[in-house]
């Protein structure tokens, strides 16, 4: 199972449980300590994971974070835990900030069970920064997050090159926005032999946007073509089925009209959905009546194979999600009965 499935679960039960989890205890039992083993680590096994640590040894004991994670029996992590019902403060972030310092960790967590708030000591040593460098909501999972959040779980721990990748992505999604003189700079002169004025740089603004504008829609073509081309493969090795007799009607069993939708050419365009981690996609089943295992779905603008469409809705979702069976992803609508059927109902 991934990342994103492992949390997906956990996302589901707060959701199912929320009325309920209205203690620090609930929160733990329901959201934190789920996602701490949904990163890998062992929560009953102490040289891992160690409850109420004493953040500070000249407290006598009162100041206690919550979870400390280790590695090599270092503390690497720490995880202040809020009941979920309560919205995170400054103050709640200055009893973070404590205990970072206290303890000399590197990473510290700040989360009510429902948002996760991540922090490091980016602009001065051992002193924790007053942003999040990634938050992750679990009420509203983005694929990108959760795969950052991959670098911090223990078989890929890897939190320097997490964060530099974070900062990377940021500083290219800025570029890729509202270019800087010094990315157009960088591009320009692998083509302008000329001097490198403020007039020349405003000239190719714009060119260096669309080139990369391009460059996106080219890797998206690109993905698109290769999952059509698997999805064919697949079509290609599936004997077709062999036809079911037809009932010859009765009075008491009059024949049923498919469906009440009017033919586009050799289609027909019938409304269907496709649902994945409780996320419905709409889209348009373009049924061949004439061969009906080559029907293609419309989605997202384009026509593509019935697999290819639904891999392609999920995986904006769930990029390691597995390729599904299109044929029971898509459901119409039945006209007599209301129930969601999938389309392999009207493909056999």
């Amino acid at each position: 199972m991934s990342l994103f499935d492992r949390l997906s679960e956990i996302s589901e039960q707060i959701k199912s449980q929320r009325h309920l989890i209205t203690s620090e205890q609930a929160t733990m039992q329901v959201s934190v300590r789920p996602f701490i083993q949904s990163l890998g680590y062992d929560t009953s096994n102490l040289a891992e994971v160690l409850p109420e640590f004493h953040a500070d040894p000249s407290s006598k004991g009162a100041e206690r974070v919550d979870y400390v994670i280790q590695r090599d029996g270092k503390p690497v992590m720490i995880i202040e835990v809020k009941a979920a019902g309560k919205e995170l403060s400054h103050h709640h972030w200055k009893q973070l900030h404590n205990y970072f310092a206290a303890l000399d960790v590197d990473f510290g967590v700040l989360t009510n069970g429902i948002e996760y708030r991540f922090y490091t000591d980016s602009s001065k040593l051992n002193i924790m920064d007053e942003d999040p460098f990634f938050t992750v909501d679990m009420l509203k999972l983005d694929s990108s997050i959760v795969e950052h959040l991959r670098g911090f779980s223990k078989p890929y721990f890897a939190p320097e090159q997490t964060l530099r990748k974070l900062k990377i992505s940021s500083l290219l999604e800025k570029e890729l926005q509202e270019p800087s003189d010094k990315f157009v700079e960088h591009f320009a002169r692998e083509v302008h032999a000329g001097r490198m004025r403020q007039s020349v740089i405003a000239d190719f603004r714009p060119i260096v946007k669309r080139a990369w504008d391009d460059l996106v829609d080219q890797e998206i073509a690109r993905r698109l073509r290769r999952h059509e081309a698997e999805e064919a493969q697949l079509e290609d090795t599936q004997p077709e089925p062999a036809p079911a007799p037809a009932a010859a009607p009765t009075p008491e069993a009059p024949v049923r009209a498919r469906a009440d939708i009017p033919e586009t050419g050799a289609y027909r365009e019938i409304p269907v959905t496709g649902t994945y981690k409780g996320i419905s996609f709409e889209a348009t089943l373009l049924l061949n009546e004439a061969n009906p295992r080559r029907s293609k779905v419309r989605y997202a603008g384009a026509e593509h194979a019935t697999s290819s469409a639904a891999i392609l809705a999920i995986r904006t979702i769930n990029p390691e999600a597995r390729r599904p069976n299109g044929w029971t992803f898509w459901k119409y609508q039945d006209p007599d009965t209301g129930e969601a059927r999938n389309i392999s109902d009207l493909r056999d």
